[in-house]
């Protein structure tokens, strides 16, 4: 429902802290999560969360272990030692993790800016048999966290590749910026998918907003990929809204 309470929020928070080791796995995720999906900051609340979590890792499964981490990212709230615990709960299960819990946790872990490679290595080899599940959002987090944290995995992005193709209509204009900034970022060439990208980009160029802009001819031109049509369209979407642009994005265009 997404429906906002503040004050109903504070008083859960406050009669969850005193009695937060009672929580099962599930309980504290969905705390965690019911929090994070309606932006209400309680920072207390997530540290008693983690606390509780910690030594009760192991019994939580894969969508508890995505939904926490996804939680605690979604609200800049910082446990290193939660997220080393996550990793190491998650591994040995990678394999029943869905295509939107593998990027989600990893996705989680680069926004935090939180290393863990053996966690991207198993995350990758999980997805690629499984690639043809994800949808465009998770295919374009997947490449972006790994670019993020500068984690190279080349089979990883040829199949996100491969599976981004016949459904790159479905990308949106942050997907589609995204996932070539992540293969230009990673100096991962791939001509057809930028091809498709440019033919996807094209007709919604309208939708992009002016960093989305900047990221995309950014990439091309890092991957030294031609594209006149893409490139004149970009300008002229970028001139009526120029002044929207910031100093990056204006040195990246």
């Amino acid at each position: 429902m997404d429906h906002q309470h503040p004050m109903l929020f504070d008083e859960v928070a406050n009669a969850a802290i005193p009695i937060i080791d009672t929580f099962t796995s599930q309980g504290l995720a969905n705390t965690a999560n019911a929090f994070a999906k309606i932006d209400h900051q309680h920072p207390l609340l997530f540290d008693e969360v983690a606390n509780a979590a910690i030594p009760i890792i192991d019994t939580f499964d894969s969508q508890g272990l995505a939904n926490t981490v996804n939680a605690f990212a979604k609200m800049d709230h910082q446990h290193p030692l939660l997220f080393d615990e996550v990793a190491k709960a998650a591994i040995p299960i990678i394999d029943t993790f869905n295509s939107q819990g593998l990027a989600n946790t990893v996705n989680a872990f680069a926004k935090m800016d939180h290393q863990h490679p053996l966690l991207f290595d198993e995350v990758a080899n999980a997805a690629i048999p499984i690639i043809d599940t994800f949808n465009s959002q998770e295919l374009a987090n997947t490449v972006n966290a790994f670019a993020k944290m500068d984690h190279q995995h080349p089979m990883l992005f040829d199949e996100v590749a491969k599976a981004a193709i016949p459904i790159i209509d479905t990308f949106n204009s942050q997907s589609l910026a995204n996932t070539v900034n992540a293969f230009a970022k990673m100096d991962h060439q791939h001509p057809m998918l930028f091809d498709e990208v440019a033919k996807a980009a094209i007709p919604t160029i309208s939708t992009f907003n002016p960093q989305e802009l900047a990221n995309i001819v950014n990439a091309f031109a890092k991957m030294d990929h031609e594209h006149p049509m893409l490139f004149d369209e970009v300008a002229n979407a970028a001139i009526p809204i120029i002044n929207t642009f910031n100093s990056q994005g204006l040195a990246n265009t």
